[in-house]
């Protein structure tokens, strides 16, 4: 009975055919992802996801960060995979960076064990989780000392804090208060767009048409991008902060849309 509904259950997920939970890629609880698994993987490009929450909460078992996107990308045989990072008051969003830094390469050394291909990734995060995405694709420094490959692409989903220094000179809220602090040369550390040099990219950067800050400042980082020769797309979308997120994956011109740049960054 107990293999028939596994079976049932396995036949309802479309996309995937198993996942594997909490791979832990360092040493404290936080420090895991889950891979999704399509069928018959071999050479399968992967995309990796990580959420968003101010940098203190959020976890990838949310069912807006993965089982859409999961399945939509399943189908077309992508390997998922849903990161967690340590947050805040544990570490600051640097630190952050570096834990999903870690788990890129961990991705990277593991993808032929799981049919993927370690060649064809792309990154991706919403919110706080796209900042520390971008901050990870800028910062060769950090990629570096991580020891992780640079990758083909990088996503993100609806983030204001390209430019971390800006928006702390102007009277800030206090969810970036507490992640950001006080100190200038931090926040100098954790701009992405402090840090973007010649060559960057590609990238994408989604933003809500609805809300203040987002598409400026994804405007603002993609035309130092290719200002300095690297490639970087704006996509608008009049859609709110979380269903940028939670949409993406069901049918829609939307994900048509991103759907078609992953294709372009792994070709």
């Amino acid at each position: 009975m107990r293999f028939v509904l596994a079976l049932l259950l396995l036949l309802a997920a479309p996309g995937w055919a198993d996942t594997l939970r909490d791979v832990r890629y360092g040493a404290h609880p936080k420090q895991t992802f889950d891979v999704y698994l399509p069928s018959n993987a071999s050479d399968a490009p992967i995309l990796v996801m990580l959420h968003g929450g101010a940098w203190a909460f959020g976890d990838k078992r949310n069912r807006a960060v993965w089982k859409d996107k999961s399945e939509y990308w399943g189908a077309k045989g992508f390997l998922f995979v849903s990161v967690n990072t340590r947050l805040l008051p544990d570490v600051d969003p640097v630190d952050q960076a570096r834990d999903l830094g870690r788990a890129m390469r961990l991705v990277q050394e593991r993808a032929a064990i799981w049919g993927g291909d370690a060649d064809r990734v792309v990154l991706m995060g919403h919110s706080a989780g796209a900042h520390v995405a971008l901050l990870l694709a800028v910062r060769e420094d950090i990629r570096r000392q991580i020891g992780v490959e640079q990758w083909g692409g990088t996503l993100a989903l609806d983030t204001a804090m390209t430019d971390v220094t800006a928006v702390m000179r102007d009277n800030p809220a206090r969810l970036y208060r507490r992640a950001f602090g006080s100190d200038p040369a931090f926040w100098e550390a954790a701009s992405p767009i402090r840090h973007a040099s010649r060559g960057e990219g590609p990238f994408l950067l989604v933003c809500s048409s609805i809300r203040a800050r987002p598409c400026p400042a994804a405007r603002a980082f993609g035309q130092l991008v290719a200002n300095t020769g690297g490639s970087a797309t704006v996509l608008p979308v009049a859609l709110r902060h979380g269903s940028i997120n939670s949409a993406l994956g069901q049918p829609s011109s939307y994900t048509e849309a991103v759907a078609r740049w992953i294709e372009r960054a792994l070709e």
